[in-house]
């Protein structure tokens, strides 16, 4: 996973929860998208996904929707059941590509920044099998907003980055600092996309994982896509909603463009459906 330059650290009493069953809401079984030929060694893989505990929700409690905030900072909750944070991803990928040593996390996008990491902080409660767990995040951003509307996005990850693709694990919500202005045009009840990872700096010796949520679509071979470009040139289209692994990117600065495409190839509207991210790798 890369480590973002802006990361939130809340330590959390030491817990562990490991997972039951893959599960997914939009998930559409197709082929592995093969590498197309090209004159360097970088490569695209499609992965399987790491296995995940059967009824994980994550909810935004802080801000509501629509709610306006006056004041900085903004305090933010969120509510998690069924995953726990803050410890290591027992899963052979965590040795395969960069694993973070402070685990498991939710990972936090306002806007269209880059996503920083938040820990639990007050465990709860646990049932009498020692299966079900309640978990607050509370957290400020640690970045100052501009006056206007935005849009915070959560969901949980492993601690190599790989994030959780359940039914609940997902949420999203609008609000407002200071001023009810509407320039960010985002209907959250349209198809949209969340890059996710690579983010931040990778060391060359490893597969780097490729990451993102697609919200309020199915990806197929005749359906939704998400079109990958590398540095303006390598491209694949992605027609599974599934992790993979970029092999061969050479040492320095490399660009990672991700698009969601509709059924007939062309660009989703939206403000968050094309995402660069430029990464380094050492």
């Amino acid at each position: 996973m890369g480590y973002c330059s802006m990361k939130l650290l809340i330590y959390p009493i030491a817990l562990s929860l490991l997972g039951g069953i893959f599960c997914s809401s939009t998930l559409t079984a197709t082929t592995i998208d093969e590498p197309t030929p090209n004159e360097t060694n970088l490569q695209v893989v499609q992965m399987n996904p790491t296995p995940e505990p059967e009824e994980v929700e994550l909810r935004i409690v802080y801000p509501a929707s629509g709610e306006m905030k006056t004041s900085w900072p903004i305090r933010f909750e969120a509510r998690l059941d069924g995953y726990v944070v803050g410890t290591a991803s027992q899963f052979e990928r965590a040795s395969q590509i960069q694993d973070d040593p402070n685990g498991q996390s939710i990972h936090v996008i306002i806007d269209d920044r880059d996503y920083f990491e938040a820990y639990e902080e007050l465990f709860d409660s646990l049932d009498n099998h020692d299966l079900y767990f309640d978990e607050k995040i509370d957290f400020t951003p640690p970045f100052k907003l501009e006056p206007g509307k935005h849009i915070v996005r959560m969901f949980p990850t492993r601690s190599y980055g790989e994030s959780l693709k359940g039914h609940g694990c997902f949420d999203a919500q609008v609000f407002y600092y200071k001023t009810k202005d509407t320039s960010l045009e985002v209907d959250l009840k349209k198809p949209f996309l969340t890059y996710n990872e690579p983010q931040g700096t990778y060391p060359a010796k490893k597969p780097i994982l490729l990451d993102f949520y697609i919200r309020n679509c199915i990806m197929s071979n005749d359906g939704y896509k998400v079109k990958l470009t590398i540095d303006g040139e390598v491209k694949r289209i992605l027609t599974s909603w599934k992790p993979y692994y970029i092999y061969g990117l050479s040492k320095g600065a490399h660009t990672i463009q991700l698009e969601l495409l509709d059924r007939k190839n062309q660009l989703v509207p939206g403000s968050f459906n094309t995402v660069s991210k430029t990464i380094q790798v050492q």
